[in-house]
């Protein structure tokens, strides 16, 4: 390529329209050469002020159209391009109130979240502590059931015991039928202290027979529900001590009730 030559490519240098591999042998002629490279500078600030200078004009409908399906054809030519256009969004006034408004009504539903919440276990404790209270309730009437099936039962026989100096007001009396069944109704027994519990006696000849254990209301009252040893069914003594709430075998604890042989 000789010099004039590359003298025409300057001006299409400056204004950025040369293709990749002329501007690369135009860049290799520019090392070589003072002139080209003053006139290139010349060139160069010229379009510097024709760019400042001129008004921008704003390319026709035809053109833009004609330009996006060019662009989009180039970038259909090479595998993986694309064009991706991202608009940039601009909020309206109505919108920003719109976003502001979304965000509290978010806050209120869990703020409300937290209070049904707060309510829904407050309602399952209130449930489990009722169903507690009807799952005793039903315990007591099967209790009481069996109580008076034993007390008008042929035969039955009735013992009282007396408290002793452990529990001067308490008394209780203990019913049984003909087959053992018995049933135990105490009042006025002090509260047991924790791990601790009253235990029924059965006590016939020198033999001491564990009964079962039990506990009593804040009012000091007790029932339990039994079956007295045949040996026992004649002439026995029945008594009632304090022990571990497990229930022992052999007495271990104060005599707090006693019936008189």
């Amino acid at each position: 390529m000789v010099h004039e030559e590359y003298r025409e490519m300057l001006a299409a240098a400056a204004l950025g329209t040369l293709d990749a591999p002329e501007a690369k042998q135009l860049e290799s002629h520019l090392r070589s050469c003072s002139e080209c490279r003053a006139e290139r500078d010349k060139w160069h600030e010229t379009a510097s002020w024709l760019a400042l200078d001129s008004e921008p004009i704003e390319p026709s409908k035809q053109f833009r159209t004609e330009l996006l399906l060019k662009i989009r054809s180039d970038a259909g030519e090479r595998p993986g391009a694309a064009v991706v256009q991202v608009p940039r969004r601009v909020w309206t006034t109505a919108q920003k109130w719109g976003a502001i408004a979304a965000g509290l009504l978010i806050v209120g539903l869990s703020i409300s979240l937290l209070v049904l919440w707060g309510q829904n276990r407050a309602a399952r404790q209130e449930l489990t502590r009722l169903s507690r209270e009807v799952e005793q309730t039903k315990q007591e009437l099967a209790q009481q059931r069996e109580a008076a099936k034993i007390i008008t039962a042929p035969g039955s026989r009735m013992m009282e015991l007396s408290g002793t100096e452990m529990a001067p007001t308490a008394h209780a009396m203990l019913v049984y039928d003909q087959t053992g069944r018995a049933v135990l109704m105490a009042k006025n027994l002090p509260p047991p202290p924790a791990g601790k519990a009253y235990q029924l006696w059965f006590i016939a000849g020198g033999a001491k027979m564990p009964g079962k254990v039990f506990r009593t209301t804040g009012a000091g009252e007790g029932m339990v529900n039994d079956h007295v040893p045949e040996s026992a069914r004649g002439s026995a003594v029945f008594a009632i001590t304090l022990e571990p709430e497990q229930g022992v075998t052999s007495p271990t604890g104060q005599i707090y009730l006693v019936s008189r042989s």
